[in-house]
């Protein structure tokens, strides 16, 4: 990240201006590689960015005012990348993990890698499509507001609203991990995922005026990055239902081809599947199952039965001292840390 002023002195809305502008170039640069394909990591990158830009436009909503619709926007945009992303990966898997299946049950995986790539090639089309169609408009707004222009912004301490945001966002954090006691709580872990997020990225960007931050961006990277793989077992398992539900389809039309050999009325039904399809799927979704179950029981074991608490405590006790618009510190404007009794259990 490029050397700037400290962004903890003076307003709320300056130190929004000035991490939004650093973030806004990155965005940029991260939508050029996305837009040509043959980059492997351009997908994630730019999405990478536009989470970054979001989660300060929303830590500093109270006092950074924004274009009408230009939340919409960005919303919409991220949306577009979510299908490319979650094939990206996805195909990753299936790749890894077909090499130690047998013989037959990888020539039936190739039937299901084959289907994702001609999948994948749409997607991504569609995703590159909606990004040009997007991308300019709202890059020009968020320039608008990283230059100050625009409705006059709400007079606020940086200090002040940061740890107050910081608060929020880890009593948010403890609730969704509090409500997380199995693989069912879908909903519960990908917010405690996006808040974790969220908490990570807003202590990114004034690290280096806090030192207390190193030890828990580490953890919360953790935290982000456990979330993630059972979050990604879900998906993958949205991915992998409708293959076997297909395979399964295919293999009764077969059989009832064979006890009713008539001609249909709608015509001729659609070729069987390759032989070994179906085995391959099962085996793939039992090797799912193992590896959701397992992430799952290492969060559970390092998080939702042990670190969490203490995370949250910490961040609640994160020492931000204000300042004044001249850059002198104002020690008596700091916020209480939350109760450890109103964590959950």
């Amino acid at each position: 990240m490029a050397v700037r002023k400290k962004v903890l002195q003076g307003s709320a809305a300056n130190a929004a201006r000035m991490i939004l502008r650093g973030l806004l170039n990155d965005w940029v640069r991260a939508r050029r590689a996305v837009l040509h394909p043959g980059n492997a990591d351009s997908v994630h990158d730019f999405r990478v960015a536009l989470r970054r830009l979001r989660s300060i436009l929303r830590a500093f909503r109270p006092v950074l005012p924004l274009p009408k619709g230009l939340r919409r926007r960005l919303r919409r945009l991220a949306r577009a990348t979510d299908e490319s992303r979650n094939l990206e990966i996805w195909q990753a898997w299936v790749g890894e993990h077909a090499n130690q299946l047998t013989a037959g049950q990888r020539a039936g995986v190739h039937w299901l890698q084959a289907g994702l790539r001609t999948r994948r090639q749409g997607t991504d089309a569609r995703m590159r499509s909606q990004i040009a169609t997007w991308f300019n408009r709202a890059r020009a707004e968020l320039r608008q507001v990283a230059a100050g222009r625009g409705p006059k912004a709400r007079a606020q301490n940086a200090t002040v609203l940061v740890q107050r945001t910081l608060r929020t966002g880890a009593t948010v954090l403890a609730r969704h991990l509090g409500q997380i006691s199995s693989m069912r709580d879908r909903e519960a872990i990908h917010e405690a995922r996006i808040a974790a997020k969220r908490l990570r990225y807003l202590l990114e960007e004034i690290k280096e005026e806090l030192p207390e931050a190193g030890g828990i961006l580490v953890k919360l990277e953790k935290l982000q990055g456990t979330l993630g793989e059972v979050h990604d077992a879900q998906v993958f398992a949205d991915l992998l239902r409708p293959a076997l539900i297909e395979t399964g389809e295919r293999r009764a039309r077969m059989v009832t081809k064979k006890l009713l050999p008539w001609p249909p009325a709608g015509g001729p039904t659609d070729p069987a599947a390759p032989p070994g399809v179906r085995q391959g799927l099962l085996a793939l979704a039992r090797r799912l199952r193992q590896h959701g179950d397992a992430r799952f029981e290492q969060l559970k074991a390092e998080w939702l039965e042990g670190q969490s608490a203490e995370l949250v405590v910490r961040l609640g006790q994160l020492s931000i001292h204000s300042t004044t618009e001249s850059g002198r510190p104002d020690l008596n404007r700091r916020l209480p840390a939350p109760k450890a009794g109103a964590l959950p259990d």
